[in-house]
């Protein structure tokens, strides 16, 4: 049988460094300058080498769906060490029916519109206790730090069923720790950074297992309860249920303090941007509790949620994927066998898409606007199926944001004084100087 005849296309453009570790270095000293330098260099779609393994990098909106939806690229099997022990037995580092299965569960909990209803208010009730001190002094120091302590405490509102501070403050520090094994080189030696990271991990494994264990036995309405009930629907194993727990607990950590910073930041710089968001407020929700009916129709607000994770550098890129066989995107060839990821951020500053890419504009998502966007291009949450690598928790981010946008406008404006707002070197880059805020009474304008 003649062999198959291999493509005449060039490979990508790009370098693959010194042997083995490649441009592993580069990537850890500088996450996200990693993706946007070599898109400088050497254009939307680039090769390099990490962790022994021949990469391809996927972005521009086309080559992006490619990666995201053609079933000759598998999840798994490429990941960085990192990854592996810190996502050990989740969805996260396996593809096809086992993943989709494990993922209709997820879905059940985070995704359908009725779970988010039923979490809204112990949600609402949370963001308050945040922030209402907030109000009361006027200045905030370290706003990133009281919302990370947030998300911690949703983390046990939603999942564990402890709501004490003691039970946030240890979550709030294990997962800290453990966002810090993708910022070193993956040894594990105690009392380093990343043998930290894997002793986190561990420990949310016993914290996880003793939630399931006792959810298993009914009593509770949240995450968790949700997903053993869709389990056992499905017929999938109780135990898979723990690493699946874990990878949302990690993603939800940084999925609601970072966007929630970000957002208090960036309306804090645009009064024109942060009045308008106000007016929805007050003509949809100006008190009480808020409801889903009420979320969903604040479109303006849903428009500076999604142009947040678009403008800021939150996720540089997907989990790996591994090709299958030889395949050519946008006129270059990528050989069985080559590692393969979609580069999320620079994806999303693409000025073929996104006009002045580097502005701020929540009308960019304007209901006729976003519906023109092509597959691939906003992807922040990854792309394709629901089912398949999307992230699940795309839906409840937004209504977070929403929800907590919705508190903060019916009572105050601020501003933000001057500080080092430079964006850190972390996984998810943050203000250097944690966000600092002035809080001030909202006084309408007489008419």
């Amino acid at each position: 049988m003649a062999r198959p005849r291999k493509s005449q296309k060039p490979l990508p453009p790009g370098r693959f460094g010194i042997p083995w570790l490649g441009e592993t270095l580069a990537i850890i000293r500088s996450n996200h300058g990693f993706y946007k330098d070599r898109l400088e260099k050497y254009g939307p779609i680039f090769k390099t080498r990490l962790f022994g393994n021949s990469f391809v990098v996927f972005s521009g909106h086309e080559a992006f769906h490619v990666f995201a939806t053609d079933e000759r690229i598998v999840r798994g099997d490429a990941d960085p060490i990192s990854a592996e022990h810190i996502f050990l037995n989740s969805l996260a580092l396996i593809d096809g029916p086992e993943h989709h299965v494990r993922k209709a569960v997820m879905l059940r909990a985070v995704g359908f519109r009725s779970a988010i209803a039923s979490y809204l208010p112990r949600m609402q009730e949370l963001f308050e206790r945040t922030i209402d001190p907030w109000l009361e002094t006027g200045t905030v120091v370290d706003a990133r730090k009281d919302l990370q302590r947030f998300a911690a405490r949703l983390t046990g509102a939603l999942y564990t069923g402890d709501l004490s501070e003691e039970h946030a403050a240890e979550m709030d520090r294990h997962l800290a720790n453990m966002r810090e094994a993708f910022m070193t080189l993956p040894v594990p030696i105690p009392g380093t950074t990343y043998g930290r990271a894997i002793a986190g991990r561990k420990r949310m494994d016993e914290i996880i297992g003793d939630a399931i264990d006792a959810h298993a036995k009914g009593g509770y309405d949240d995450i968790v309860s949700r997903m053993i009930d869709a389990a056992r629907g499905s017929d999938v194993p109780l135990d898979d249920l723990r690493g699946d727990v874990r990878h949302l607990i990690f993603a939800g950590q940084g999925g609601y303090f970072v966007p929630l910073t970000l957002t208090t930041m960036i309306l804090g710089q645009h009064p024109d941007i942060m009045e308008r968001a106000r007016a929805e407020v007050l003509e949809i929700s100006p008190d009480g509790p808020i409801t889903m009916e009420q979320i969903e129709r604040m479109e303006y607000l849903e428009q500076i949620s999604k142009e947040v994770r678009r403008y800021f550098a939150m996720n540089s890129a997907t989990f790996f994927g591994r090709v299958q066989e030889e395949m050519e995107v946008a006129g270059y060839r990528i050989p069985k066998g080559w590692g393969a990821m979609g580069g999320i951020h620079i994806n999303m500053r693409n000025p073929d898409v996104f006009v002045d890419p580097d502005r701020f504009d929540p009308d960019r998502f304007q209901a006729v606007r976003e519906a023109a966007l092509p597959p691939g291009s906003y992807v922040p949450h990854g792309d394709g199926q629901a089912t398949h690598h999307r992230c699940p928790g795309e839906n409840i981010v937004t209504v977070a944001v929403k929800v907590y946008l919705t508190l903060l406008l019916r009572k105050v404006e601020w501003t933000i004084p001057a500080q080092d707002l430079t964006l850190t070197n972390e996984l998810f880059p943050l203000p250097a100087s944690g966000l600092t805020v002035n809080f001030r009474a909202h006084v309408p304008v007489a008419g």
